[in-house]
């Protein structure tokens, strides 16, 4: 796998498990402190992050018989990057509910948001390039995005 696919695959894994553990977040927000939101959230990519690093190498090493070095090893940290990156918005919205600027329900709002939109993005961008007429590109936007949302849905019935 090409090393820009890997890294959107990790944005697109990044923005579900965000978007799963907002709207988690929202179903509690009345039992739960931002402090408490922002370490869940950070939790949440954050083992992502690690998750798929180790993964990376780990793959690297089966495929390879040996560590990732040069470009092999920038492409790992690139990819965990697109997944900090995309935990960026949520966590600064609800950090700001910490520090007292909102109210924890309107922060996770907002984030809930910017993850949906960064789902929207990456439909369109998929969807874009895509050679196939406009209105089939809009049905393959559409049925992306509602597979998107039925992803968080499975991942919200499991708690």
């Amino acid at each position: 796998m090409t090393a820009p696919v890997s890294a959107l695959r990790e944005r697109v894994y990044a923005t579900l498990v965000g978007l799963s553990t907002v709207v988690l977040l929202l179903s509690y927000a009345a039992e739960t402190s931002a402090g408490e939101a922002v370490t869940d959230i950070g939790a949440a990519m954050g083992a992502l992050c690690l998750a798929g690093g180790f993964a990376d190498v780990s793959a690297h090493r089966i495929t390879h018989g040996r560590f990732p070095c040069g470009d092999d090893l920038r492409h790992i940290v690139a990819a965990a990057g697109h997944v900090l990156e995309t935990a960026l918005l949520p966590v600064l919205s609800v950090g700001a509910a910490a520090l007292g600027w909102l109210p924890l329900k309107t922060a996770l709002w907002l984030a809930a948001l910017s993850l949906v939109l960064t789902i929207a993005a990456l439909a369109l961008l998929a969807t874009r390039r895509t050679a196939v007429r406009w209105p089939v590109k809009l049905l393959l936007f559409v049925v992306e995005l509602a597979i998107a949302l039925a992803v968080v849905g499975v991942k919200l019935l499991a708690h």
